[in-house]
């Protein structure tokens, strides 16, 4: 698009450094291109700046629910020690129940 652009501006400009007269209709065609072209560009413009928040989001995102999972994971580490640990002192209590 940016290149159709500026190919539409340079052959504008070298009609007139030739001073070729274009008539009414050439003119408004090529404006209206033009405006087209730059319409376009405006568009594709906020959709890659609003691809761009999206992705910012979603790398923050990723990055939340990693640290989360890591300290679950550790969670359920303790939780496993501390159940082994209790398992152990039951075991220990129903022997020393049984002498």
């Amino acid at each position: 698009m940016i290149m159709e652009l500026q190919n539409i501006r340079e052959h504008r400009q070298a009609a007139q450094r030739r001073r070729v007269e274009l008539t009414s209709l050439e003119q408004e065609i090529n404006e209206d291109r033009e405006a087209n072209i730059e319409r376009v560009n405006m568009h594709l413009e906020r959709l890659l700046d609003k691809a761009d928040k999206d992705h910012a989001l979603l790398r923050h995102m990723a990055f939340h629910y990693m640290a989360r999972n890591k300290v679950c994971k550790a969670r359920i580490r303790n939780l496993k020690a501390k159940l082994r640990k209790a398992i152990k002192k039951k075991k220990r209590q129903r022997e020393l129940d049984r002498l």
